[in-house]
């Protein structure tokens, strides 16, 4: 049974079903407070644990979906392309927003660090919380920080950020899907740009475009960081 979990196909096909069976009671079922990503974190830990299956025979199979996850976001360009003259019409916007999300998240991390009183280490690993996975985990190294810790506060803001953005957008009366997109993408990576699409194509072109942006904004401003700390 061990030469089974150990399998890479096992951890490839106990995600998939997670995930596959909590997208089909989000959108069948339309149990929309249902959040496929953190539900089926929480079903695989308790599947793990309850079964006495070491995290690495599971990672086996996850990191195949890891090494998917930079080609994955070459679809994203389709809709990028789809909506052009609209990313050409307010490519200031666009712009501005991404500069501006990506230092004030890197900001509001080392601050609240330096506040809650937190070792330098948890804080340069916590910088990369709004980028995506492949270019969070390369700022991480950057950092010399802990790679697992960064992992971690990339997904928890991309679930948090996904959950809370549509009360948001209503509390602040934001209509346009080119400002819903940017301000998703920039602060909640890939599982915004999912939420952004559940919203209409426009936003998920836009959020999907504000990834891209926003992460190599944000290795710049790493990188400057770590100029000034030396």
């Amino acid at each position: 049974m061990s030469e089974l979990f150990f399998n890479p196909l096992f951890g490839l096909i106990l995600t998939l079903v997670c995930g596959s069976g909590f997208w089909w009671l989000k959108g069948f079922k339309k149990l929309s407070y249902i959040n496929p990503l953190l539900f089926s974190i929480i079903l695989i830990i308790l599947l793990l644990q309850g079964l006495n299956i070491p995290y690495e025979a599971y990672k086996k199979g996850g990191d195949i979906i890891h090494l998917c996850l930079g080609p994955i976001t070459v679809i994203l360009a389709l809709p990028l392309y789809e909506h052009r003259e609209e990313l050409l019409r307010h490519k200031v916007a666009i712009f501005s927003g991404t500069i501006l999300g990506s230092l004030s998240s890197l900001i509001s991390v080392f601050l609240l660090g330096k506040v809650l009183g937190l070792n330098e280490l948890f804080i340069h690993s916590l910088l990369p919380k709004s980028m995506t996975t492949p270019i969070g985990i390369s700022a991480s190294h950057m950092l010399e920080a802990i790679v697992g810790l960064s992992v971690m506060s990339i997904v928890i803001t991309g679930i948090f950020g996904s959950i809370i953005a549509p009360f948001i957008f209503k509390l602040l009366d934001i209509k346009s899907s080119i400002a819903k997109g940017v301000a998703l993408g920039t602060t909640s990576h890939a599982v915004g740009t999912a939420k952004a699409y559940e919203l209409d194509k426009l936003c998920g072109a836009m959020s999907g475009l504000s990834i891209g942006l926003s992460g190599l904004i944000s290795i710049i401003w790493i990188s400057l960081f770590i100029i000034f700390l030396n």
